[in-house]
């Protein structure tokens, strides 16, 4: 979380300096401070919205564990290794508190209920960070077009980037929360077996 914030501070603070010293849109300098400071909300506001409107416009069947549409293949999960995904994972933002799934309301981290969940909150999570990035596009839109290349693309890209690391990871887990998934299924199913023959 610190690691995040930090990362948009110093974004914004380098945006802000940059279009005051290098200020060729005859903006006064109040109104560089203004912007810089209401687009980064805005950004994150939109991300929060965007995030809404994937958790509570879509049906929950869409999100599903069995949906297979969102396990990434093994090319995608051998990219984001090649790219050191398992050095930086535990760095990036986890917003999973901010949503209803808590793993302090499951009784035991390794049941199928719980690994159901999940899945289904990874895949909340991509949809939610594309949802954003696609929404954030609409400030391109609101402000006028001297704030484009100074204000709103340096932030947006930020932005952009802060959504993507996170849904890299998400799209990375998914396959291996499926397969333990699996796994404790073929375990129970044995168990119910044995349980019956005897």
């Amino acid at each position: 979380m610190i690691l995040y914030l930090i990362t948009i501070v110093i974004a914004d603070l380098l945006i802000l300096f940059l279009n005051l010293f290098f200020n060729n849109q005859n903006i006064s300098t109040p109104w560089i401070i203004i912007v810089s400071l209401i687009i980064p909300i805005l950004l994150i506001a939109i991300d929060g919205i965007a995030a809404g409107l994937v958790r509570y416009c879509f049906p929950k069947k869409m999100f599903d564990y069995k949906v297979k549409f969102h396990i990434a293949s093994k090319k995608e999960c051998l990219f984001y290794e090649k790219i050191g995904i398992k050095y930086w994972k535990d760095h990036i933002l986890e917003l999973g508190m901010f949503t209803s799934f808590s793993k302090k309301n499951i009784a035991s981290p390794n049941s199928p209920e719980y690994l159901e969940r999940f899945i289904m909150e990874c895949n909340y999570g991509v949809w939610g960070h594309l949802a954003g990035i696609v929404f954030s596009l609409l400030l391109f839109v609101f402000f006028n077009q001297k704030y484009h290349l100074t204000f709103i693309l340096p932030a947006y890209i930020v932005n952009a980037v802060l959504s993507i690391l996170p849904t890299m990871i998400l799209r990375y887990n998914v396959p291996r929360l499926e397969r333990r998934l699996d796994i404790l299924n073929k375990k129970i199913a044995l168990y119910e077996k044995r349980k019956e023959e005897n």
